[in-house]
């Protein structure tokens, strides 16, 4: 029976589901049910399974912190991490090892060197929750432009009018007819400033597809990148607070901690230009309430794009859902759930065929 190590979080528990016997039943029916709109996850799971014989059953070691993954190093045949490190002193430790893979595209943490000389390959996934996450990450700011939660379906005198909008016809025997319902405010992606707070993997991905409209791609991070992950990024490096000041549309990417927490607070929002949007698909509490509120509610931003809410599912009294300037989708940016399992799919099979010598 192979011996996986992973490092545990949200996602890669399937991993455990997928190929540990062992698997507390409770932790399978509640992934079971957590993907129940859009796969039958035992079905998937069985048919997983019945291709890659030799890698089930397994043992897998959840490890969260450096010191369980050393000890659990000893047995494994393969090590899937996601933010540990593996370096010269952990593949001492693991004479059996077979395959090191990182779930992600990048994989800084690891020395490659070191398992270059252990002829130990490191395998990458650019994973596909990450692409569609940035997908929604730009519908979002496609929608505050455009502003389509109020556009859409705005096409009868009725509707025209019951939104406060003439319908009175243009003298097209001189003017083009465009824009019939006389919608202003309209803006443009193209010579737009996209700011990112953070540049991770689904930052990454949000600005490669930015690039193609047209924006200028400015960020921010705690390490700032060498000149050429910069060429290769297609981005500039901004201060935290320069990031604010120059950005049209700022788009937030770090992870959720307590250093996180309220990150963009009062102040910082007021560095935003007047008219300019914020985007969220991270986590809420990044965002500091009361200051998000007033910003708003002051008109201060243009508009607001969040997936992530301070409450989930929100209260029926909400005060973010009354600004006709604020699109709220319900933390459905990664979805569908076929995204991860592809993924994992794609993973083990290559690790199933490593290991095996094919």
């Amino acid at each position: 029976m192979p011996t996986l190590i992973v490092e545990e979080d949200r996602v890669l528990r399937l991993v455990q589901i997928m190929l540990d016997p062992g698997t507390p039943a409770e932790r399978t029916s509640a992934y079971a049910d957590y993907m129940a709109h859009d796969v039958d996850l035992i079905a998937w799971r069985d048919a997983l399974r019945a291709r890659i014989p030799g890698l089930y059953p397994a043992k897998v070691h959840l490890v969260t912190n450096a010191d369980e993954l050393h000890r659990a190093l000893p047995s494994a045949e393969v090590v899937i991490v996601e933010s540990l490190e593996l370096g010269q002193r952990e593949l001492a430790a693991a004479p059996k090892l077979k395959w090191v893979q990182t779930f992600g595209a990048f994989a800084p943490h690891i020395d490659a060197d070191a398992c270059r000389a252990r002829n130990l390959p490191v395998h990458t996934v650019r994973r596909r929750t990450n692409r569609v996450v940035a997908e929604h990450t730009m519908l979002l700011m496609l929608a505050l432009a455009k502003r389509f939660p109020l556009i859409n379906g705005l096409v009868t005198r009725g509707r025209l009018a019951a939104a406060g909008f003439a319908s009175r016809p243009y003298d097209t025997r001189h003017t083009p007819g465009a824009n019939f319902a006389r919608i202003p405010g309209l803006r443009a992606l193209a010579g737009s400033a996209l700011g990112l707070l953070g540049f991770g993997e689904i930052a990454r991905e949000v600005a490669a597809m930015a690039r193609p409209f047209g924006m200028e791609i400015l960020y921010h991070k705690r390490a700032r990148f060498t000149a050429e992950e910069e060429r290769e990024a297609g981005a500039t490096y901004c201060s935290f607070e320069e990031l604010f000041a120059r950005s049209d549309y700022l788009s937030i990417h770090v992870p959720s901690s307590a250093q996180t927490r309220d990150l963009v607070d009062a102040a910082a929002l007021r560095r935003m230009k007047s008219g300019a949007f914020l985007i969220n698909t991270s986590r809420a509490a990044i965002v500091n309430r009361e200051a998000l509120l007033d910003a708003v509610a002051g008109g201060h931003l243009g508009g607001v794009g969040l997936d992530v809410l301070y409450e989930e599912p929100a209260a029926d009294d909400e005060p973010l859902l009354n600004y006709a300037n604020v699109i709220v989708t319900p933390h459905l940016a990664g979805a569908s759930r076929m995204n991860g399992l592809a993924d994992l799919n794609d993973m083990l099979i290559s690790i199933w065929q490593g290991i095996r010598g094919r």
